[in-house]
């Protein structure tokens, strides 16, 4: 059986851990989990006719990268709420799976969405890139002032 180290850094995703073999390693898989809870977060605001890049992902969501979304994306199984398909590559290209025939499914639901693509396989990001950055995400709402006068939040 391959380490957890191993795996992870070829891209494998274990659906339940395996045995620890260092002392840090449940602190590790937690904060795995929680990188892919606060992805999943940011997807789920994706809206419908939009899509996001994997980097413009990871830019929002704290401590991640393009390639640990890219690993959230692919541990989703089954029908999910998270809309993994307005997730695409830099490029306005639908990246290519090792196995399966996710790559056409997700074309076929962007474009059930209103996405077109040109005849390279590519999106313009210009027209339907979701305008969200960290920024705008984790913007408090506006002050409000009270019947008092005093200024809240």
């Amino acid at each position: 059986m391959r380490r957890f180290d191993q795996a992870t850094k070829s891209g494998e995703i274990f659906l339940s851990p395996p045995k620890p073999s260092s002392s840090n390693f449940l602190a590790r898989f937690a904060a795995q989990d929680s990188v892919y809870a606060r992805v999943y977060a940011v997807v789920r605001e994706i809206p419908r006719g939009k899509v996001a890049t994997y980097g413009q992902i990871a830019k929002i969501v704290d401590r991640c990268t393009a390639r640990m979304v890219g690993y959230a994306m692919a541990a989703l199984r089954g029908r999910t709420d998270i809309p993994w398909q307005r997730v695409i590559n830099s490029k306005g290209e639908i990246s290519t799976r090792s196995r399966g025939d996710g790559a056409l499914r997700q074309r076929k639901l962007l474009e059930k969405e209103g996405i077109r693509f040109d005849p390279r396989g590519r999106v313009n990001l210009r027209k339907v890139r979701w305008a969200k950055s960290k920024a705008s995400f984790y913007r408090k709402p506006p002050m409000e002032k009270d019947l008092s006068g005093r200024e809240e939040n």
